[in-house]
């Protein structure tokens, strides 16, 4: 009597005759009084147990049958359609190659550093999450939150360095929401102003309003600390600016204290030929051609050529003194050095004026520091004074120690200058003219 064998979802998989050998499948069912059945179901429980292994897949397959492809060394599973890998992966501390012979698309899991690694054919490669130093650096997608759009992320490309971003990649422009409950990378925190990404590269340490991240040194004409954004620009190349050694191309500071090098036209008075030359500046002008632009001063070496103006009022020039006197000191030739303060009126070794802010400073190279002070020879001038005094009358020096005072018949020499205010009785500073 013949017997049906069904499936596990009930489906009927075939109808087994007495006495006979069914070959619907890959495997052998046998019917009832078949002689010589042993080597048969032997044969099936072999086939079992090792997942039909073959370098050929088995040709009467049903759906769940699995397979292990003995060329690839893979086990497969069948899906109505078609033999699908099934994944084969190590879970341990050890390399799996160290032990036996991986196939290509092997996965191993490597419990220590939590990562997934593949097989290649020749090693297992890592397919992730990086740690250690294969997150020192990297461009990853990732959002932030911005003002105008709260709670909508905008995506843009982060330069990765460890958990800490160097630039921001952005399409938009923006203000930053300071967001710390999304999974994103937090660009900045909170600061005043805003941080604010603008379209193009964003350095994360600069600025949010002037973009300027690393300090400029002007002593060592270097920039410290920030983050700098080296390269090569079409307006760099088209400008051909790049002179200066250490990859700096007579860029501009814009900061608003320091020095910068500045270009300008010198002729080579041997051939007449001229071209654009840079002198590097440096914190203090002992040579160079410098702009300083929190003094707008323009300082040189030297300089030749016509002034049209000046912004203060007298000639000056440096006379090494005995002590350090003020502005507006009236000084004599004598003393230790080559003037001293006045002890006595009218004297004829009359030198001049301290000066405080020189219009043509003469004699500059003669000492630097305040024992070397300018004395006004021409000009306007505030001076020190003892009243009454009025304006227009002669000043001559007086018995005070450096101060002037008035005269009506001053002798020859003793002159100093020309008030061009009036003091009242005491001790007072005024305007002088002095000639």
């Amino acid at each position: 009597m013949s017997y049906t064998l069904n499936k596990t979802n009930g489906a009927v998989l075939t109808v087994v005759q007495d006495a006979s050998v069914d070959l619907s499948t890959d495997l052998k069912f046998l019917g009832r009084n078949y002689a010589g059945y042993g080597e048969f179901q032997n044969e099936n429980f072999i086939k079992l147990l090792e997942n039909f292994a073959n370098t050929s897949e088995p040709p009467k397959p049903i759906e769940g049958q699995i397979w292990y492809d003995t060329a690839n060394k893979q086990l497969k599973v069948y899906d109505v359609t078609a033999w699908k890998g099934v994944g084969n992966i190590d879970v341990s501390l050890d390399n799996p190659s160290t032990i036996r012979n991986p196939a290509r698309g092997d996965l191993w899991y490597y419990t220590a550093g939590e990562q997934l690694y593949a097989y290649n054919g020749s090693e297992y490669t890592l397919i992730g999450p990086p740690t250690g130093a294969d997150t020192q650096a990297g461009w990853r997608g990732d959002y932030e939150q911005s003002t105008i759009q709260p709670n909508v992320p905008i995506y843009n490309i982060k330069a990765v360095i460890g958990a800490d971003i160097i630039a921001t990649v952005s399409a938009d422009e923006y203000i930053l929401q300071n967001d710390t409950t999304g999974n994103n990378y937090p660009l900045y925190a909170e600061q005043s102003p805003p941080k604010k990404l603008y379209k193009g590269i964003n350095l994360s340490d600069a600025h949010p309003t002037t973009g300027i991240s690393a300090t400029f040194n002007a002593s060592t004409y270097a920039y410290t600390g920030g983050t700098i954004l080296w390269g090569t620009a079409a307006h760099a190349i088209a400008a051909s600016t790049a002179t200066v050694a250490g990859g700096i191309s007579n860029q501009v500071n814009t900061t608003t204290s320091g020095y910068f090098p500045v270009s300008f036209v010198v002729i080579d008075p041997a051939t007449s030929s001229s071209g654009i030359t840079t002198v590097v500046g440096k914190s203090s002008v002992s040579w160079g051609f410098n702009y300083n632009p929190s003094t707008n001063y323009v300082q040189a070496t030297r300089f030749e050529g016509i002034a049209t103006s000046a912004l203060y009022a007298d000639l000056a020039e440096r006379y090494e003194a005995d002590a350090v006197y003020e502005a507006g000191t009236v000084l004599v030739i004598g003393g230790d050095k080559e003037v001293t303060v006045t002890t006595r009126y009218a004297d004829t070794r009359v030198a001049g004026i301290v000066s405080k802010n020189p219009a043509y400073m003469m004699n500059s190279a003669a000492g630097t520091d305040e024992t070397h002070p300018y004395i006004a020879l021409k000009g306007r001038v505030t001076c020190k004074v003892i009243g009454p005094i009025m304006k227009g009358d002669l000043l001559v020096t007086s018995a005070h120690p450096g101060y002037a005072t008035t005269t009506t018949h001053p002798e020859i020499g003793t002159v100093i200058g020309k008030a061009l205010k009036g003091c009242s009785e005491g001790f007072g500073t005024i305007e002088v003219l002095v000639v």
